[in-house]
């Protein structure tokens, strides 16, 4: 028997409907990757955790023979997420660029593809509401010819197993952070002013949201990052959004404006040397600069933040 190496939401308003992960916000995602399911891979193995962040795990797997010492024969990459608004082959080519068929496994239908080596085997176990966990394998750079689809298959066995059992794992959000909140129904207010107007509403993931009015734009997503954080475009002028450190930068047209706003709201809760960050978008039709209103934006926000305690 094989042993480790070295080892003895409603999508109409954002609010969140009843989850097989109970509350999907806090639910452990490393859970669905156990030691066990990888043992019919190899004689030995080592599984390393190497980050987590909202809704995502990531570990490094490698597989040994026997011998003295164990000699490595391949390593992947893995990554498990808990995803909401996955109902469809179109939103698996949409969020992962890979076209995936469905079969049913326990009672389950399971999306399984492959696409590009960056993409590697997917594997999707669908949840009551359109809800899902989301299981990767791809090649390690060190051995590029390794199939990783077997991996992925021996992960979508241990998540299936995992869910089975019902005893879910959660990881409460500490005091401070906005991982525990429900961003669509605590920022719509906001949101709309900052557009002019009601908004359609749709959520990005559990820990997102975007407000669509006409051509314009409002985006808001958490992430754990180190700080100042690494802006794409622009040039980003530090401000105070409230009391929190913030930082902005603009790009756009005369016929399109776009402003971001990154906001160091608290620690993160996920790596000692990172914080939780608020990201803020905001898109508007007609105009070259919403600089200002961005930034009033991201007031706006971590107003309404810190005001839900």
């Amino acid at each position: 028997m094989a042993q480790p190496i070295g080892a003895g939401p409603d999508q109409s308003t954002g609010a969140t409907t009843a989850s097989e992960l109970g509350d999907p916000r806090t639910t452990d995602a490393c859970q669905f990757a156990p030691q066990d399911a990888f043992k019919p891979l190899a004689p030995k193995f080592k599984l390393d955790h190497t980050l987590s962040t909202y809704g995502t795990c990531y570990f490094s797997l490698v597989l040994a023979d026997t011998s003295t010492p164990p000699k490595v024969t391949a390593g992947y990459l893995l990554s498990v997420e808990t995803e909401t608004g996955l109902a469809s082959p179109d939103d698996y080519l949409k969020k992962f660029q890979v076209s995936v068929t469905a079969k049913q496994v326990d009672g389950r239908t399971v999306y399984s593809g492959t696409g590009e080596k960056d993409v590697g085997c997917v594997r999707g176990v669908t949840l009551a509401g359109n809800q899902a966990i989301v299981l990767s394998a791809k090649n390690s750079s060190s051995y590029p010819d390794a199939d990783p689809c077997p991996t992925a298959d021996a992960m979508l066995t241990g998540a299936l197993a995992v869910l089975k059992s019902g005893n879910l794992k959660h990881n409460p959000f500490p005091t401070g952070s906005a991982g525990d909140v429900d961003l669509c129904s605590t920022l719509t207010s906001v949101a709309s002013a900052a557009l002019g107007g009601a908004a359609t509403v749709t959520p990005t993931g559990f820990y997102g949201c975007s407000w669509v009015k006409g051509h314009d734009y409002v985006s808001i997503l958490l992430s754990s990052d180190g700080w100042p954080p690494q802006f794409k475009l622009g040039t980003p002028q530090p401000f105070q959004a409230g009391n929190r450190l913030a930082l902005a930068a603009k790009i756009g047209n005369d016929k399109l404006a776009s402003s971001f706003v990154q906001v160091q709201y608290t620690k993160s809760p996920f790596s000692d040397d990172e914080f939780e960050v608020v990201t803020v978008n905001l898109t508007i039709g007609g105009k070259s600069d919403v600089m200002p209103q961005a930034r009033q934006l991201a007031t706006d926000v971590v107003k309404a933040l810190d005001s839900r305690r």
